[in-house]
């Protein structure tokens, strides 16, 4: 029996899937973070040992065609070459049966055609995305955590620390706050020197890993985890809000894993825009992809 994978590649993590030719989910799982980022030697070891451990984890199910959305690469360019021939190697597969894109144009096409309607995705990024009849891409954000993602994990993971490490130095009682008591469990401890290896240690990812715990605390009521997760969803509806002024008033699709931290992101957005929120997993929308392919092909 035919079966194809689904790659989604994020910052933080990756995620795959395998469907059988029926469509339907027969495996799926998550593996270290794989992105475009192809910049230098360092950065290319990690990524390809994260995309050998993939592979290896999904070359038993003999995928007869693969389609990867990978942050941060684009179609077309000698990076998404590159990682299209190291997987059609891997899984002995020609160049026909292996397709990669870049993430949002995969989370786009799964859900308008070109000139329906833009979709703004948060993960440990953001970005509002959408593509003209033509074939031209309108974005709005998606600049890296350095400048920009507003609204996305690791935005709110960093604006839950900011709050935090203003308590400490205000002398407060962290331990009044439900918020300070969530992050300290994923800090793994409350002094600054673990506070700092944690998160300059980490990195980016262990930032955004925070955001769950900001989730939390504002289940049990906290104040300043509930205004930091209602303004992240306000940052998100700001980015298709930009991007309107340019194409119009298109329908809104807000998706992504930071949308599973808390039901007041979505709140915070339909403040200021109204939109569909859809959760389904981009690695199988990836997957459905290849399946089309496949069926295509044969």
């Amino acid at each position: 029996m035919h079966r194809v994978l689904g790659i989604d590649g994020g910052a933080s993590s990756s995620k795959w899937a395998v469907l059988d030719a029926a469509g339907t989910v027969v495996a799926q799982g998550r593996t270290a973070p794989i992105i475009g980022h192809l910049f230098n030697d360092e950065m290319r070891f990690q990524v390809f040992a994260a995309l050998d451990t993939l592979l290896s984890e999904t070359k038993a199910y003999a995928p007869a065609a693969v389609v990867a959305g990978i942050t941060g690469l684009d179609a077309g360019t000698p990076e998404a070459q590159q990682m299209a021939e190291y997987i059609g190697r891997a899984l002995g597969l020609s160049q026909q049966q292996v397709g990669v894109f870049n993430d949002m144009e995969l989370v786009y096409r799964a859900h308008f055609a070109p000139g329906e309607g833009m979709v703004v995705y948060a993960g440990t990024g953001s970005v509002a995305y959408s593509i003209a009849p033509n074939g031209t891409v309108y974005r709005a954000g998606g600049h890296g955590y350095l400048i920009g993602d507003e609204g996305a994990g690791f935005w709110i993971g960093k604006t839950a620390l900011r709050h935090l490490m203003r308590w400490h130095d205000a002398g407060l009682d962290t331990a009044l706050y439900p918020l300070a008591r969530h992050l300290y469990a994923v800090l793994g401890g409350r002094d600054w020197p673990r506070i700092r290896e944690y998160v300059y240690g980490g990195g980016r990812q262990a930032v955004a890993a925070l955001a769950p715990a900001v989730g939390r605390a504002a289940e049990e009521g906290d104040e300043t985890a509930t205004q930091v997760l209602l303004q992240a969803g306000r940052e998100l509806a700001e980015l298709a809000l930009t991007l309107r002024h340019r194409l119009g008033t298109l329908p809104v699709v807000l998706c992504g894993g930071a949308l599973q931290v808390s039901p007041l992101i979505e709140q915070g957005a339909r403040e200021l825009i109204e939109l569909s929120v859809q959760y389904a997993s981009s690695a199988e929308a990836a997957a459905r992809m290849a399946l089309q392919m496949m069926k295509s092909e044969g």
